[in-house]
């Protein structure tokens, strides 16, 4: 894609412009030397270094996101970024001179151009809402005075508009028609698929043969996996969730229980340090004694807490129980009682949890109730989730152990397959696009 970060660049250009100098820019650049020229289009040395500064400042910019610095004087920075500009300006000319010689843009459709304008609407938006949420955080300024003054910042600081982002769009709309274009008829056999899938197969197994929690774990998560391990099963939940002032209570308790256990770590580390003087150790004596106090009454509190958010629930718990005695559809009062979204829809809904003996990424009291139904369609009574409220679990199958079958996977691996050649063809066909344009180069111009 060659469509610019626009946002990311204003980003950066905000921090310089704060004060926060990350990023160094040489405003004199004004050298109009071609570096670049493929027929009537020429590529100016200005242009290059403008390029590169913009690579520049977007990392410098990602840099200081996570509190790092980018050294922009690093002439080791400095070429690396003048050749990606090179190479990112020259293959922006030849992508441009095939989409012409294609008349792509002609062939722009008006749901094409519609397409183009929501999305420019869109990142202005985006852009708007930035400029107002932190240039303008303390403006008095409100509803259309305050969008009009983002749209003058964002016009006279930093050169955008509408028909900024209108271009940006569709050159973006553009370059998707001409990788359409480059990768027309590239298909996947099935021979390819059946391959793939017994590579999948076999890292599967290797992966998941002893570690029937870790497949558990994938499986919850949506990954397309290619072989089950023995001993997973699937069971659904209806979830009796505490009230949510019970739940503000024991989270409470269990902050002071958690900040009273680091005070007994805290005061034991100097007992235990045979460098820490008497003076020091007695104090730290005191202090345990204090904290293991404080422990104790924070237990006492969550205990509490947790008891008083069971009862306030039992009855809701009792009436569900009640009703699957009574005969009733396990889905629909699931449907209608559950209070667990990840049992509420998609996959897990129709099929359930995967579960094993050995997983932890669910709560312990959750695991060993489900794995210990007998069988099929049994259910739990109340099971005790202190994080949560109650459990009541149903053994709905068994996951079969072994292969996953292709069909089940092979929509899956073929698209896979496909994008991946797709890209690859792509590549390939745009580096001979740039190999037959005949670019002519003057990079030693650029550092004269």
């Amino acid at each position: 894609m060659r469509k610019k970060a626009l946002l990311a660049l204003m980003l950066a250009a905000t921090l310089l412009l704060s004060g926060c100098a990350l990023i160094v820019k040489d405003e004199a650049v004004d050298n109009a030397t071609p570096i670049l020229t493929l027929g009537d289009v020429v590529v100016t040395k200005e242009q290059v270094l403008a390029e590169a500064r913009n690579q520049m400042d977007e990392t410098a910019y990602m840099y200081a996101l996570y509190g790092q610095a980018y050294d922009t004087e690093s002439k080791e920075n400095i070429a690396a970024a003048r050749n990606a500009a090179v190479t990112q300006l020259k293959t922006d000319m030849v992508l441009t001179a095939k989409a012409q010689e294609l008349k792509l843009e002609e062939q722009l459709t008006e749901e094409d151009l519609a397409d183009i304008e929501t999305r420019a609407q869109s990142d202005l938006d985006s852009a708007v809402s930035y400029i107002t949420s932190n240039q303008l955080a303390d403006s008095e300024l409100e509803g259309d005075a305050l969008k009009e003054e983002a749209l003058r910042i964002l016009e006279e600081d930093y050169g955008i508009t509408l028909d900024t982002y209108r271009e940006s769009e569709k050159r973006s709309t553009i370059d998707d028609k001409l990788r359409d274009y480059a990768v027309q008829g590239v298909e996947v056999s099935q021979e390819e698929i059946e391959a793939e899938y017994a590579t999948r197969v076999a890292t599967d197994k290797e992966k998941y043969a002893e570690a029937a929690g870790s497949y558990a774990a994938a499986a919850n998560n949506g990954y397309t996996v290619y072989y089950r391990p023995a001993g997973v099963r699937r069971v659904k939940q209806i979830l009796i969730k505490f009230k949510e002032e019970d739940q503000t209570a024991i989270s409470e308790a269990t902050t002071a229980v958690s900040t009273a256990r680091s005070k007994v770590s805290a005061a034991q580390a100097i007992l235990d340090d045979d460098t820490a003087d008497e003076d020091a150790k007695a104090q730290a004596q005191a202090d345990l004694d204090a904290a293991n106090a404080e422990l104790d009454t924070a237990q006492t509190t969550l205990d509490t807490a947790r008891e008083t958010a069971f009862a306030n629930i039992d009855a809701d718990a009792d009436d569900v129980l009640a009703q699957l005695a009574d005969g009733a559809d396990w889905d629909t009062l699931m449907a209608e009682k559950n209070e667990d979204p990840g049992m509420q829809s998609g996959e897990t809904a129709e099929k359930g949890y995967a579960i094993s003996a050995d997983m932890t990424s669910f709560d312990a009291a959750f695991v060993e109730a489900g794995m210990g139904l007998e069988k099929v369609g049994d259910v739990t009574g109340k099971v005790r989730g202190d994080a949560y409220g109650y459990y009541i679990i149903r053994y709905v199958g068994d996951e079969p152990e072994g292969d996953v079958p292709l069909e089940e996977v092979q929509e899956t691996i073929q698209s896979s397959l496909l994008s991946q050649k797709q890209t690859e063809t792509y590549n390939s066909t745009v580096e001979q696009w740039i190999s037959e344009a005949g670019v002519k180069e003057n990079l030693g111009a650029l550092n004269d």
